[in-house]
């Protein structure tokens, strides 16, 4: 009874570990050659894919940095309070602090280009704004 389950044992051993299952011969050639046929697809399949990938990640790059070209910077309050006095909207002294001074010469400066007079300075205030902070 032990000599039969270790030879159940080494029968299954060698299954699991392809010992048993591999062929030899001259019948084998052609099941190889598809095998190896079928893993030089997966391959090519895999470089075309590689690649279009490459191609899409340059391609998005390029529009990133072509974004980040045309992308406002935002301002410190000193920098706005520097554009505003420039422009004529701001009499305070500049301290690099948005108080209420500031808000109202902000709300004055968008009122007069047409923006929404809300005291912030977003991206479109800023862009205007931004043409005074070298003057």
């Amino acid at each position: 009874m032990k000599r039969a389950i270790a030879a159940v044992f080494i029968a299954c051993s060698l299954v699991i570990t392809g010992c048993a299952t591999t062929q030899s011969g001259p019948g084998t050639a052609g099941a190889s050659s598809d095998y190896v046929k079928e893993l030089q697809a997966k391959i090519t399949s895999l470089e075309t894919d590689l690649n279009r990938q490459r191609d899409e990640n340059y391609v998005l790059r390029k529009k990133l940095e072509e974004y980040n070209r045309g992308a406002v910077r935002m301002p410190n309050a000193g920098e706005i309070q520097t554009a505003l006095k420039n422009a004529g909207f701001f009499k305070g002294v500049i301290d690099g602090k948005i108080g209420s001074q500031t808000k109202e010469a902000v709300r004055k400066f968008q009122e007069a280009n047409g923006l929404n007079p809300d005291g912030n300075v977003g991206s479109k205030t800023w862009a205007l704004l931004s043409k005074y902070l070298k003057q």
